[in-house]
């Protein structure tokens, strides 16, 4: 800011401010020990099965959801399938990008230290926000590696591949066809044998001691 609110300050952002910060609202939670690892699943759950089964997903990216939100609504077009909301993919995208940075740090960083750079050198120290590109590149800084495949599931419809990076966690992501309307219901859940940094990622994750 500061914004002009006669004026729709359009941004291809709002997955971030507003789509990380419902991945927080999950975290926050269950690291205060207010609800369990089932309800937090849950969550996800219900994100990934909103998301998955929205046929706007293959016509909308993240950025697009973002910026178009002035005339689509922060939900999508309503009944138009040609649109997605960032409040949905927004917190299956964190989930990706914070193993994916746990695991090429062996747990020494996540997404929680990109959103702490973020605040103490663009809001504090420059005074200002943040471009799409100086997001990507702290969040790359933090993991030492590109992460141009994640980010991938932002600019683009690709398709997620979500166990190649919830494996990283120690997490799993299975479906079942519902015989009643055909739609895919999603599950995930812990892997049966998970190694030690798995096993490390995943415990960090929720807050608990290894």
């Amino acid at each position: 800011g500061p914004f002009d609110y006669e004026k729709g300050s359009k941004t291809n952002l709002l997955w971030v401010s507003e789509g990380l910060s419902v991945y927080y609202e999950y975290l926050i939670v269950k690291r205060a020990g207010l609800f369990n690892d089932r309800i937090l699943f849950q969550n996800f759950e219900k994100n990934i099965n909103t998301y998955e089964n929205n046929p706007g997903k293959n016509y909308q990216s993240l950025t697009q959801a973002s910026y178009e939100t002035w005339k689509d609504g922060p939900f999508g077009r309503t009944g138009k399938g040609k649109s997605i909301s960032y409040y949905q993919k927004g917190p299956i995208v964190g989930l990706l990008f914070d193993f994916a940075i746990r695991n090429a740090t062996e747990n020494e960083k996540s997404l929680d230290n990109v959103m702490r750079y973020l605040y103490w050198e663009y809001y504090k120290k420059r005074q200002r926000g943040f471009s799409d590109a100086e997001f990507q590149q702290a969040c790359e800084a933090i993991a030492g590696i590109s992460l141009k495949p994640l980010f991938e599931y932002v600019y683009t419809t690709k398709e997620l591949d979500y166990n190649t990076y919830l494996n990283l966690g120690g997490l799993k992501l299975d479906f079942v066809i519902d015989p009643a309307d055909k739609k895919k219901q999603y599950t995930l859940s812990k892997l049966d044998n998970p190694n030690d940094l798995q096993l490390k990622i995943l415990n960090s994750w929720l807050g608990q001691r290894d």
